[in-house]
């Protein structure tokens, strides 16, 4: 499965058709969603693909590196008022069921295996363009991150709950999912946890 969602709000159709062109050999959707009057404008862009496949052999690091200039110069047209920028990985995985049924689409059911996000929202350019350059770290290192999650998660948990997460795969809920958020400070981007009480606003 291979797919690229596109939700925004006040992009130009000139900025729209550069990242639909730069995408063209993939499946794109595109949404209008509702505007957070704090911005000028909402980009959210959408990557599905097998979780057996590394993000950059999915989009080329070629490929990447033109996205981030077409997104850095939306953000620069965007003056004080500011971009929201969302970038969403999601692995996708397929359970496959040996039963009496027919149906060979219910027999390989697709599911969500891990959602990773990146929420950037500095108005201050400098500190915009410093966090979407390194995002692309963070991913070549997503794998290691979510291990250490694993084992953490594994020393927390008893033999029920470990039960319980599996039935919630099976269902089809997302197994393991990240949240990223830019530190300006440190330079650097960092797992937002449910213990924090919120997300720090950009100044």
């Amino acid at each position: 499965m291979f797919q690229i969602i596109i939700n925004q709000a006040g992009l130009s159709l000139g900025e729209t058709e550069a990242i639909n062109s730069l995408f063209s050999d993939y499946y794109i959707t595109e949404n209008i969603i509702d505007y957070d009057y704090e911005f000028a404008s909402i980009l959210e862009i959408q990557f599905l693909k097998d979780k057996s496949l590394e993000f950059f052999d999915f989009i080329s690091i070629e490929k990447w590196s033109i996205l981030i200039e077409i997104i850095k110069n939306i953000k620069k047209r965007r003056g004080r008022k500011g971009l929201k920028l969302k970038i969403i990985i999601i692995d996708v995985d397929k359970l496959n069921f040996k039963n009496n049924n027919e149906n060979e689409e219910e027999d390989n059911q697709e599911i969500i295996f891990r959602e990773t996000s990146f929420l950037l929202d500095h108005k201050n350019d400098l500190d915009f363009i410093k966090g979407l350059e390194r995002i692309e770290i963070t991913i070549e290192n997503i794998s290691e991150i979510y291990e250490f999650q694993k084992l953490k998660e594994e020393k927390e948990i008893d033999n029920k709950k470990i039960n319980e997460n599996f039935k919630n795969r099976i269902n089809g809920n997302i197994e393991s999912s990240v949240i990223f958020t830019f530190n300006e400070i440190n330079r650097k981007w960092i797992r937002f946890t449910n213990k924090d009480s919120s997300i720090k606003k950009s100044k």
